[in-house]
């Protein structure tokens, strides 16, 4: 006889190590080198793209099976659920596709998931924060726009050098900057957080 607690505790490690899994994975796919025609550019990893899919098609999956196998308990609530889920895949799909930057010694030009370009001068950088949780360079600039820098990109080495190179170290929060260092050299930040 199985113990009631067992299938728990199965599905725990099973989820727990197929989220370590997974990370290491994304960590390691970041890690990949640019074309050699693309230096100065950051994107992201393949791996960020196949996520995105996957989590598209779960949801999908799971709309498409209520609509085929229905359930009296089913109501609306779990479509509502699975639409709204599937933001975030998508949002990871819009990131991968139009998220790519490109860093000169003059400046960065960037990409939104949305699809909107801007650009900046690094004299045009008012501070750089380092925001752990979201795992992400944070760049304010002097015009109120902040510019969001994952540390989930290939390039991020590139990114970081031309930033230590060409910004003021007083606009650079001492945390951001031991970051920044430990990107130029090759050490990225760690995706746990």
């Amino acid at each position: 006889m199985m113990p009631d607690w067992l299938p728990a505790l199965a599905q725990s490690v099973f989820w727990i190590v197929s989220m370590a899994l997974t990370t290491v994975w994304l960590a390691r796919s970041r890690q990949r080198p640019l074309p050699a025609s693309d230096p100065d550019r950051l994107r992201q990893p393949p791996a960020m793209l196949v996520v995105g899919i996957v989590g598209i098609v779960f949801c999908v999956g799971a709309m498409t099976a209520f609509t085929i196998w229905p359930d009296d308990s089913v109501t609306v609530w779990p479509y509502v659920f699975f639409g709204g889920f599937t933001l975030l895949p998508l949002y990871i799909v819009a990131d991968y596709r139009n998220a790519r930057h490109a860093v000169t010694e003059a400046g960065m030009e960037f990409g939104r998931p949305s699809g909107r370009r801007l650009a900046f001068r690094w004299d045009d950088v008012e501070r750089i924060r380092y925001a752990r949780s979201a795992g992400w360079f944070r760049i304010a600039l002097h015009s109120g726009e902040v510019v969001r820098v994952s540390s989930m990109l290939m390039g991020l080495p590139v990114f970081a050098d031309k930033v230590l190179r060409h910004v003021p170290a007083a606009r650079i929060d001492p945390q951001a900057r031991a970051m920044l260092e430990d990107a130029a050299r090759g050490k990225l930040p760690s995706l746990w957080g």
